[in-house]
């Protein structure tokens, strides 16, 4: 029975017959070890509906979306999606129903391009990229062009781009997390009516939001969930907030902002002066002791840059004075210790640490209170956080628990513990309401309050004007990255919108991203990096070259050349393989016990060329890639063992199986085999022509093929690919296969290459194998490489092994010169990922 009520009367409508379009949940329980998320909830949203769910920070709304959305998997109930029963295949299955969800966080892959991201997400579920996106984005009216990367655009771009890539698919469920949480009010209306038109093209929208008022906009209907329980539907649109905030809290909440006194001191604790930077300036605005002052603007008009160039961060220019001392060299650490504390407004990647306790997030900033000699004592830090947590409300159920699990809310309490702990002089909050619940909220601004009260001069950014309104004593205005009016005591929330919308409007101007001028040449650079590696390896190749035949005229005789490129075989079939894995965040240590044992059963499977000595062969290096692969999949994937720990074991197993079977080196492999191999047009062997174009068709599939693109998004950012629909475990399987069937057949030209068995001949090749790749733009972080710098890599190496003996140089030069190389190319990276993180 749907116990659907009027909020006004709360009698009982008749129940609900089931829906055959839409969304419609029933019974819905999901647990997790010791919390029960949901309890037999009942939710279903019809096409042409704006259903709104709403419940304080932890109630349950996150959890039922992910469950619809095939993130998660209930205990028990039933979930219909477009009328028909989903009962599996994860968040493909549910996009594939026609169910599509805009995440809060995104699931956005910031290293790639808007189309790339559009692309990703067709692509996940079988759909094709629009021949013309720039048509198809048009309808939707976005501030950015399709070639803007993600990581230029500012939140509120971000946000608009999320919603805007689960409508493209023209879903029949469209589920809205927080959409409007990081937007100002003019890309929030916007946003509403990119909903209001879904609505009418008959979507059923499911609406998640903190904003009630815009919630009483723009909802049909309204479900009120309160600690994984629903307390009731609500079929009225005459809602009073103050109405809904008490079914979600359970209580008569009081919504008034807390009463301050008019601030009187005229102490300075916070002045800047001509303060430019990236993005900004120039800017010069006053804190008094006891006040709060607000930032206000259309979203990407610099308020952010603004208050992180404050403590130094892409700071050129201009001063920052703390209670009329001028900071020399400002920096965050210097910053922090004169008394400015900056709270950002990216919660997950720049406020708290995710792994860790929620006690360690709260108290790691109390510095020498937390024990002598730079110690961090327990015996110091709990009770400290316990006062904190008193004070400001954190819900948690041990000290010890993780961040992570923690409700927005209380993850944003315990950011503020920090100041409240370290008692700053100045105190500037980023977006201190983004994404929490209407009691949380209250929590916060007392908070903010009485840091004011105690004489603290507190400085926000908010894209909430009534937040502004509500607790602010003066606002400044900002419009292109400077300040064009300040409101002193603004009185309504519209006087603040209207002196924003009256001033120049950046963000139409400039896309509404965080990006500079001159953002082509900006692309470009973003775009090359990947792909550096290839004219800075064919130079060091060609300049290699020529320094060798000017100190010996053997290098470049026909023999020599065919020599080289034959050398070159083993080591850049390996590096290919291990390109694959650098690609998806993984990496692989027992590729040279792999060739090793490649070349021992080579010895002892294929004494001759004959059809059943090649069968032979052929089944037990397949099963050498079955198993090892399998096994590091089993391990990694699986098991969740880091990828440093299980590849070192099995390159031990395979390394003692290779020792079992050729104890000594010994056995003949087929000659007409080992002769075969330097066959070729000229001095070129047909197996390195193989070589070429393998790699080159390889790099086209990487760049412009579907399967590539999920390759690097996975490498990217797992968890968001996950999201979209892509299997992620699959993909990393895959990589891992490929990079062992990389080192099986790398193993079979050096076995060409040594015409007997030997149990340690493919150890020499994981050092190599890693500067190749490295040499080829991989990183450990995954997502970025080529596998044509990856063949580069290993040519340039084959050269230097190549042109070392004829230059006299020593062996163990050579390895140096391989960990120098090596070393080498990363500083080259980390240069070039500066040089673009600067010009973001």
């Amino acid at each position: 029975m749907d116990n659907t009520i009027s909020l006004e009367h709360e009698t009982a409508l008749p129940p609900e017959s089931p829906t055959h379009e839409g969304v419609c949940l029933r019974g819905v329980t999901k647990t997790f070890p010791g919390v029960r998320a949901l309890s037999e909830v009942d939710f279903d949203c019809a096409p042409g509906e704006v259903h709104a769910l709403v419940g304080e920070n932890g109630s349950g709304k996150s959890t039922l979306i992910k469950v619809a959305s095939g993130v998660l998997t209930p205990d028990s109930g039933t979930v219909t999606i477009g009328g028909q029963r989903f009962t599996g295949g994860g968040v493909k299955r549910s996009r594939q129903l026609g169910l599509a969800t805009a995440y809060q966080d995104t699931a956005l892959i910031a290293d790639l391009s808007v189309a790339d991201n559009i692309s990703l997400s067709l692509n996940a579920i079988g759909m094709r990229k629009p021949a013309d996106l720039d048509a198809t984005l048009a309808r939707f009216d976005l501030p950015f062009k399709q070639t803007d990367l993600v990581s230029r655009l500012g939140p509120g771009a971000r946000q608009l781009l999320e919603v805007a890539r689960a409508m493209v698919t023209e879903p029949g469920v469209l589920m809205l997390d927080e959409p409007t949480a990081a937007l100002d009010m003019r890309l929030a209306a916007h946003l509403e009516e990119l909903v209001k038109r879904a609505c009418d093209a008959g979507t059923a929208v499911v609406f998640v939001s903190h904003r009630l008022a815009e919630v009483r906009r723009l909802a049909d209907r309204l479900t009120v969930i309160r600690d994984g329980v629903r307390q009731g539907t609500f079929s009225s649109k005459d809602w009073e907030v103050a109405d809904i905030v008490e079914l979600m809290v359970g209580a008569p909440t009081e919504l008034e902002f807390p009463k301050r006194a008019t601030p009187t001191s005229t102490d300075l604790r916070l002045e800047v002066r001509e303060l430019r930077g990236h993005e900004f300036g120039p800017v010069s605005l006053q804190v008094r002791a006891g006040e709060i002052v607000g930032v206000a603007g259309a979203e990407g008009n610099g308020q952010r840059a603004l208050l992180r160039g404050i403590i130094g961060i892409d700071r050129q220019g201009g001063t920052v004075a703390v209670n009329g001392r001028s900071l020399h060299r400002v920096t965050p650490g210097t910053a922090l210790a004169a008394g400015i504390s900056l709270q950002s407004g990216d919660r997950a990647a720049e406020s708290i640490f995710a792994p860790v306790s929620v006690m360690d997030n709260a108290t790691a900033q109390l510095g020498p209170e937390a024990g002598p000699a730079g110690t961090s004592l327990l015996g110091r830090r709990r009770p400290a956080f316990a006062k904190a947590s008193r004070d400001l409300g954190i819900v948690s159920a041990s000290p010890f628990q993780p961040i992570s699990s923690l409700s927005g809310g209380n993850q944003q309490k315990t950011v503020l513990a920090r100041p409240s702990l370290k008692n700053p002089k100045v105190l500037i909050v980023d977006e201190p309401t983004q994404g929490v619940d209407a009691r949380a909220r209250l929590d916060i601004y007392r908070v903010l309050s009485a840091a004011a009260d105690d004489g603290i001069g507190v400085l926000i950014n908010s894209s909430d004007s009534a937040e502004l309104e509500g607790l602010c004593d003066r606002v400044y205005v900002m419009s292109r990255g400077s300040v064009v009016t300040e409101l002193s005591q603004p009185t309504t929330e519209s006087e603040i919108v209207h002196s924003f919308v009256s001033a120049t409007d950046a963000a139409e101007a400039r896309g509404a991203t965080d990006t500079a001028r001159g953002s082509r040449w900006r692309r470009l650079l973003e775009r090359g990096i990947a792909h550096v590696s290839t004219p800075v390896l064919l130079l060091l190749i060609t300049i290699l070259a020529f320094y060798a035949q000017s100190r010996s005229e053997f290098f470049w005789t026909t023999f020599n050349l065919s020599n080289l490129l034959l050398l070159s075989l083993p080591l850049a079939f390996v590096a290919l393989g291990q390109q694959f894995n650098m690609l998806s965040r993984l990496f692989d240590l027992s590729i040279g016990s792999v060739m090793s044992l490649t070349v021992v059963i080579v010895s002892m499977t294929l004494p001759d060329l004959s059809s059943g000595s090649v069968l032979t062969t052929a089944l037990a290096l397949a099963g050498v890639v079955i198993a090892v692969g399998g096994f590091n999949s089993l391990l990694i994937v699986v098991l969740k063992v880091p990828a440093i720990v299980a590849t070192v074991a099995s390159m031990g197993i395979v390394q003692g199986i290779a020792i079992l079977l050729r104890p000594e080196p010994g056995g003949v492999i087929a000659p007409e085999f080992v002769a075969g191999v330097v066959h070729g047009l000229g001095y070129i062997p047909y197996a390195f022509i193989a070589l070429v174009a393998l790699t080159i068709g390889m790099e086209y599939w990487l760049y412009r093929r579907g399967r590539g693109l999920a390759l690097r998004a996975v490498g990217y950012d797992g968890e968001s690919a996950f999201r979209l629909g892509e299997r992620v475990a699959w993909i990393q399987t895959g990589a891992l296969m490929t990079c062992t069937l990389g080192a099986v057949i790398g193993g079979v030209f050096l076995a060409a290459q040594t015409g007997m068995g030997s149990n340690s001949v493919g150890a020499g090749y994981t050092l190599p194998c890693f500067a190749a790749v490295f040499l080829g733009g991989a990183v450990l972080t995954g997502g970025r490489g080529s596998f044509i710098g990856a063949m580069l890599g290993a040519l340039f190496l084959a050269t230097l092994d190549n042109v070392t003996p004829l230059l006299n140089i020593p062996d163990a030069w050579r390895q140096i010169l391989y960990g120098l190389i090596l070393l080498v190319a990363i500083a080259a990276y980390t240069s070039l990922a500066r040089i673009r993180t600067k010009t973001r």
